[in-house]
């Protein structure tokens, strides 16, 4: 027989050490013995009460099912289950969007974030979006590839909720912005600086190349600050002229003049950001801090589930230390910035 020792040891009945074994359950009973008097006994967790919904926000905040059995004294299959039930009866985050909201800005940072589902053998992907203005979150889609039929589907849905989409940021990921400019012809698509910078630099020798190295920092140049669309031009053909010959470099700006359209998006639409998304990094890396120590979800409906809830949790929740210019965010909810006057949401935590 396999023993296992509970990590929050309850003390023997009979003679108060600390010193006892897990031996089974049955029915909700754990049996225990003591190492000490050498005498058994048992727990019956089945009658200790714990909130549901506690269970549910401690999971949404990180904490696996073992550690929340442990926490409140429970058994791993009660934790689920009550968390699970929990999360069946929140509504779907897009749903919320289309009851309720209403006043966004438009401007949507587009990303994807891979999650780990233990039925498959890589992570998949879960694409959503980022209201830039209120910081609201008004859809997302978890799928099992971040190709263009998956981004396609996430616009389609995103414009049955009546979202005016007026410009969409994102990396240089071809299916995102392809699919938006589908779904909403008239947006804006505007690719983030960095993320053009960052490939370019994998196709640059800048450890040994002086020539390289200089090219970098004059193209980084070009795109670290809006300019106008004659100004961008004039820069872009004096780098032409000085770096076109090398077959490299010439690559590169090939690839600039292509996507200039979209790396000047901020001049089709006020208020768009320019260099860089991260905003959505940020949301990124809360989301990353939150799914790693599960890991992994037990099945795809579990994962969609979870991030139901994480999502419509983060909807619902004030900030607390948003800087500079969103700073008037703080203590706000993302709901409140974006919800129809006049109508009250209905508590789901």
């Amino acid at each position: 027989m396999v023993l296992y020792f509970y990590e929050k040891k309850p003390q023997c009945k009979h003679c108060a050490s600390n010193l006892v074994w897990r031996k089974g359950k049955r029915n909700g009973k754990i049996k225990y013995q003591c190492q000490s008097c050498k005498k058994w006994f048992q727990i019956n967790r089945s009658k200790q009460k714990f909130s549901s919904k506690q269970l549910l926000l401690e999971h949404l905040s990180g904490i696996s099912f073992r550690n929340l059995s442990n926490i409140h004294n429970c058994s791993i299959s009660s934790a689920y289950r009550k968390v699970n039930q929990e999360l069946k009866k929140l509504p779907l985050c897009i749903d919320v969007t289309r009851l309720y909201c209403q006043r966004f800005q438009g401007v949507l940072l587009v990303d994807g974030k891979f999650v780990k589902v233990k039925s498959y053998e890589r992570k998949i992907p879960v694409l959503y979006g980022v209201d830039y203005q209120t910081h609201d979150i008004p859809h997302y889609r978890l799928s099992r590839a971040e190709n263009y039929q998956t981004c396609l589907k996430f616009f389609q849905s995103l414009k049955l909720t009546d979202y005016l989409l007026q410009a969409v940021v994102c990396d240089d990921n071809v299916n995102i912005y392809q699919a938006a400019s589908y779904v909403f012809p008239s947006a804006v698509i505007q690719l983030c600086h960095l993320h053009f910078l960052r490939n370019v630099r994998l196709v640059l020798d800048l450890e040994f190349n002086q020539h390289h190295q200089l090219f970098y920092q004059l193209i980084s140049k070009l795109l670290i600050t809006k300019r106008s669309k004659q100004d961008f031009e004039k820069k872009a053909r004096y780098l032409y002229r000085e770096f076109g010959h090398e077959d490299t470099c010439s690559g590169v700006l090939i690839e600039l003049a292509k996507k200039q359209s979209m790396l000047q998006g901020y001049l089709n639409h006020k208020g768009t950001p320019t260099t860089t998304t991260n905003l959505i990094e940020s949301f990124n890396s809360h989301l990353e801090s939150r799914v790693r120590p599960l890991k992994g979800f037990k099945s795809f409906q579990h994962a969609s589930l979870w991030l139901n809830g994480y999502f419509l949790r983060r909807r619902t929740k004030p900030f607390t230390d948003c800087q500079r210019k969103f700073r008037r965010l703080n203590g706000k909810t993302p709901l409140s910035q974006t919800k129809k006057r006049g109508i009250d949401i209905p508590n789901y935590f």
